[in-house]
């Protein structure tokens, strides 16, 4: 069956990022105490925060607990060594998206674990560089994890998005850089494949 509807993840896909990063910010500003990033979505906290059970001044709170981070540094500084991680969009991978959406007929959403504090500061970027407030002028539509209320790789995740848009599963090719979630999408009727930021997806232009 063809291809018609594309989801794609955020990070390490549509745009790079470095997670190490944020862990080595926040030691910079004193924390004395921060496992790595690497699988920070272990973090009880972060996993909180990225399906809005917390808000933002809560999850600050929380990991500047464990974090033992200084009580000195503001919630400026803080918000800014969290977004260290975001680097930034590969060349032409937004205008990629946007083209396969207007001129290949696809319908194209996002579905990211992620949360407020990131979102505003790529929202800036996007404003930054490409003229627009957020990501939505390039999605048909986004799903964030802390807005839907559930993330990456539940079956409730996938199971969202696909009733909201009424997706037919198997028409559905998920695309993402993290193996976990691509065989969680595999096992809800989706096409995935593992993909990242410097995976060329030109052969979506061949369409299927």
């Amino acid at each position: 069956m063809s291809i018609k509807n594309l989801i794609f993840d955020l990070g390490n896909v549509i745009l790079r990022i470095d997670q190490d990063a944020s862990a080595n910010s926040l030691k910079a500003l004193g924390a004395t105490d921060f496992p790595t990033l690497a699988r920070h979505h272990d973090i009880t906290a972060i996993v909180d925060y990225e399906v809005g059970r917390i808000s933002s001044a809560e999850f600050r709170t929380a990991i500047r607990s464990s974090t033992n981070l200084p009580d000195t540094v503001t919630d400026e500084e803080f918000d800014k060594a969290w977004n260290a991680m975001l680097l930034d969009f590969p060349e032409g991978r937004l205008e990629f998206v946007r083209s396969l959406k207007k001129d290949y007929g696809y319908k194209v959403y996002l579905l990211s674990n992620t949360n407020a504090i990131h979102i505003e500061y790529v929202d800036k970027i996007c404003l930054k560089d490409y003229k627009e407030d957020s990501l939505n002028p390039f999605f048909d539509k986004i799903y964030y994890s802390h807005d839907i209320g559930c993330r990456k790789p539940s079956k409730e995740a996938f199971d969202h998005i696909l009733k909201d848009q009424n997706l037919v599963a198997s028409e559905t090719l998920f695309l993402d850089d993290m193996l976990e979630n691509v065989e969680a999408a595999k096992k809800c009727g989706l096409q995935a494949a593992q993909v990242d930021a410097d995976t060329d997806l030109s052969f979506l232009h061949l369409r299927f």
